[in-house]
């Protein structure tokens, strides 16, 4: 392994304490494995220190990056992507949770055909470090359970990750949002053949942990991101499905409050605004105002193919129990489907 070219990335924000025995531990893999080692830190102007460290350690194989005015991981990762110009890349966390002693069987198993490569906590032979605490394990727990749809990785909240540099240079849309980069490479990058290494985890020694409410509620914003990229028409008519049923009770609250004419309209307004924002998130280009007037239109034909369909109902139902609620049931099933499929194909065009 000592003729291959090695990147490892390391994001930092107000991590100086860490980073000298993280540096002596790659500095150690570059020695015994990886002799063509290099180490990119991107900073995110922490102003604690890092940049003197760096300056006195002065290690012609670590370059340090620092970014004004612009904070993020994800980011972060793909700048110090950007910037690599080897074979192979790594990335990993610099708060020392990450054992830098199994790049080398990541490099391996990119080696022998893998698209790209975790460190993971959840296969056989990994494990995680006593005292890690049972809301935070949950917690990872359910974000990989959110990865699903994507990836049957273990441990897809892995921020130590591995890939060839080719296989990001064909990435496409990259939109990352939060802490989470692994699995929107994962992904962006059409990684098929994913392995997961084995690594002891250990928790956090110095510093402060980024684990915050923030950063949970950025995740599952990047999960509705994906799967908008993934599974587009399912992720547009759900969501659209959704807002009709949020717009049937501010029907009958508004019902009890105005006439049917207003009720109707201030219905229709709710779902418009929540339908144009989330479920044809990609069509908002074009003019509100003209994309109001075709909404309220399409969707009046539906109510008016509602009202027929229910009555049609009542009036065949031949003592059926519940004729008005079956024929109710089945107009609005119809009246959304009607609705979506019209509002998508003449208001909401791409």
């Amino acid at each position: 392994m000592q003729q291959e070219t090695v990147t490892i990335i390391l994001p930092t924000y107000e991590e100086v304490d860490s980073l000298p025995s993280l540096i002596d531990a790659i500095a150690e893999v570059k020695k015994q494995t990886l002799a063509n080692l290099q180490l990119i830190i991107v900073d995110d102007d922490s102003d604690d220190g890092t940049e003197s460290l760096i300056s006195e350690k002065n290690l012609e194989w670590v370059r340090l990056i620092v970014r004004r005015g612009e904070k993020g991981l994800s980011t972060a990762v793909i700048r110090g992507l950007e910037e690599a110009e080897s074979e192979y890349c790594i990335v990993m966390d610099a708060d020392g949770s990450h054992p830098a002693s199994a790049i080398p069987n990541m490099i391996s198993a990119l080696i022998e055909g893998a698209d790209f490569t975790v460190g993971s906590r959840y296969v056989q032979g990994g494990t995680t470090e006593d005292g890690w605490g049972v809301l935070r394990w949950l917690n990872s727990k359910i974000a990989t359970l959110m990865a699903r749809p994507f990836t049957t990785v273990n441990d897809s909240m892995s921020g130590f990750l591995g890939m060839k540099r080719e296989t990001f240079l064909a990435a496409k849309d990259l939109d990352p949002v939060g802490y989470k980069i692994g699995l929107e490479l994962i992904v962006k990058c059409g990684c098929k053949n994913v392995v997961e290494v084995p690594i002891h985890f250990r928790t956090r020694q110095l510093g402060e942990s980024k684990l915050t409410l923030k950063v949970q509620w950025e995740y599952l914003q990047h999960v509705i991101r994906l799967l908008r990229y993934t599974h587009p028409n399912f992720v547009s008519f759900f969501t659209f499905a959704a807002v009709g049923v949020s717009g049937l009770g501010v029907y009958i609250l508004a019902l009890m409050l105005t006439p049917l004419i207003t009720a109707i309209w201030i219905a229709m307004t709710w779902n418009f605004f929540w339908d144009r924002k989330y479920a044809f998130w990609d069509a908002r280009s074009k003019s509100i105002f003209v994309q109001y007037i075709g909404f309220i239109l399409v969707c009046s034909v539906g109510a008016i193919a509602n009202y027929f369909i229910t009555t049609w109902f009542v009036n065949n139902s031949h003592g059926i129990p519940l004729a008005g609620l079956v024929g109710g049931l089945s107009a609005s099933v119809i009246g959304v489907v009607f609705n979506y499929v019209f509002n998508k194909a003449l208001i909401f065009r791409k």
